[in-house]
This record gives C-alpha cells, structure tokens and sequence, in this order.
C-alpha cells in the first residue's frame, strides 16, 4: 500500500478547497448580483434549486481534477499539482463566463415571456425566487458538458496534442447541443411549448430535467470513453466513425426506451412520454437512471 497517496492528497484537495471558495465568490458577487449565497443555501428555507446550480460547478472542477490526475503521469508531483491548480483557475473562468451567457441565451429566447407562476423568465429568477428544480438540473446538465469539453484540453501542452484536442473540445460542446435537442424532439414532443427549455424553464418540471441529465452523463461518459481510442492526430471533426457510435447509442437506447414505453402502455396504460410531460418527478429520476444505465452497459461494450 502506497501510503504517500494521502500526502498527495492533501494537496489537491488543498487546491480543491481554494477552488471552491473561489467558485463561491465569482457565483455570490459577480453571477448572482441582487441575490446571496449564503442565505438560499443556510437560510430558514434552504433553496435545492441553487444548490444544484451551484453543485454543478463543484463538479464540474472534480471531473477537471481527477481528469489530470488519472491522465498521463507526469516526472515530478509538483508538475502534477500546477497543472491541476491552472485547470482550475481556468475551470473557474470558463464557469462564470458561460453562465453569463446562459443567462443572456435565455433572456434572448424568453424575452418577456412569463412562467407559469407569472414573472418574467430569468435564470436567477428562477433559481432563487421560483425555487425551480428543474432550472437546477439544466443548469448541472450545462456544466457537466463544459467539463466534459475541458478535460480534452492539454492545457499546458503536455501531450503534443493541443490543436487535435482543442477540435474535440468544440466537438463535445457540439455534440451536447446535438443531445439536448435529439432529448426534447424524441422524450418530450416536437413542440416549443414541450421543448426541454419550456419545461426547465417556464414549468419548473423536474422531471423533464432528471430525464436529460441521465441522458447528458451517459453520452459524455461514452464520448470520452471513444475518444480516449483515437489515434494521434484524430479528433471529433475529422472522425465520422465516432459520431456514427454515437448516434447509434443514443438510437440504441431510444429503441430500448420505447419498447419499454409501448409495454408500459400496453400493459398498464401509461404514457412514459406524458408522464414526463406532467411533471412526474418520481418517473424522471427513474428515466434519467434507466437512460443513464444503458448507456453504461454500451460504454463497458464499445469502450
């Protein structure tokens, strides 16, 4: 047994730990303004919704630390430990900026448009006034498809490969975009008013956003899983093979899901699609872990 591995980590949980508090700064003063940290976290009505926001962030930071530390070993400790501290620091600033451009890509699509409960859709709103749930699970689904871009990067050009992983960063971002519109067209409805954002949104529906982050945490654990087998020099936009795996397990596990849909039906008459719909929390967490599942049992298959 190697006992210098609690040494080491101490210092990346060290680094870990002045991470968060400069995570919890940048969201409490900068994303957040007019609304406090603090208060929706350990006040007299302690706010999920933030807290998932917010979580997502954290993990976001783990997915970047444990990507450099599980990647190729480096000559020295301390090697090690600057990588994952600059990753971080950028983890952070990556964090803050697309959140600011989340929240000016909804104020965008809503425009003055009004959630159910009558105020005019607004991220922070949402999250801190609404209480919305279902705003949280996006927001964690968003962060985990940032991270799962960022632990491609070679962000001090370790490997020799910095250009080939820069296209696979754009390449994961595009394909969690892909992701979450192949998730509102097939689990919820060729609809805007069934559309992901609507119901995350405008309907506080959890359910609908439990559904997606299983469906996010499987195709990026896949994607990172295939693209760990490219040779040097490939990379996500000039490999069609890996988006040919890709659509194939998303349509694999459509196939599985609806088959299971029409079962249900037949047998008990319920709609898996309507279920989502009403905001069936219960059978969201179920759907996300069901997604999730089979996506995993075709990541020990194909990885």
């Amino acid at each position: 047994m190697n006992w210098a591995v609690f040494g080491a980590f101490a210092a990346y949980a060290g680094a870990g730990v002045g991470a968060l508090l400069l995570w919890w700064l940048a969201y409490d003063r900068m994303l957040t303004p007019g609304h406090q940290l603090s208060g929706a976290l350990f006040g007299r009505r302690p706010n999920a919704a933030v807290a998932l926001d917010f979580l997502g962030g954290m993990l976001a930071m783990a997915v970047m630390t444990y990507s450099v530390i599980a990647g190729p070993q480096l000559e020295r400790f301390g090697e090690d430990l600057e990588v994952v501290s600059v990753s971080l620091l950028v983890m952070i600033a990556l964090l803050s900026a697309m959140r600011l451009a989340l929240a000016g890509l909804l104020r965008l699509w809503f425009r003055q448009r009004r959630d159910r409960q009558g105020d005019v859709v607004r991220l922070n709103n949402e999250l801190f006034r609404q209480h919305n749930t279902a705003t949280g699970l996006f927001s964690m689904s968003f962060y985990l498809l940032l991270a799962a871009g960022l632990v491609e990067q070679d962000f001090l050009n370790l490997s020799g490969n910095r250009w080939p992983a820069a296209w696979n960063i754009l390449g994961v971002w595009l394909m969690g975009l892909a992701v979450v519109l192949l998730h509102s067209l097939f689990y919820l409805g060729l609809s805007f008013r069934r559309s992901i954002l609507h119901e995350c949104f405008h309907d506080n529906n959890p359910a609908a956003g439990f559904s997606l982050l299983g469906l996010v945490a499987g195709m990026a654990a896949l994607n990172h899983g295939l693209i760990g087998g490219l040779r040097p020099g490939e990379h996500m936009l000039n490999t069609p093979e890996l988006w040919y795996y890709l659509g194939a397990a998303f349509a694999f596990v459509l196939a599985v899901r609806l088959l299971l849909q029409a079962a249900m039906g037949a047998l008990m008459n319920i709609s898996l699609r309507g279920e989502l719909a009403r905001d069936n929390v219960a059978w969201g967490v179920l759907d996300g872990g069901l997604i999730f599942s089979l996506l995993l049992i075709l990541i020990a298959l194909i990885v």
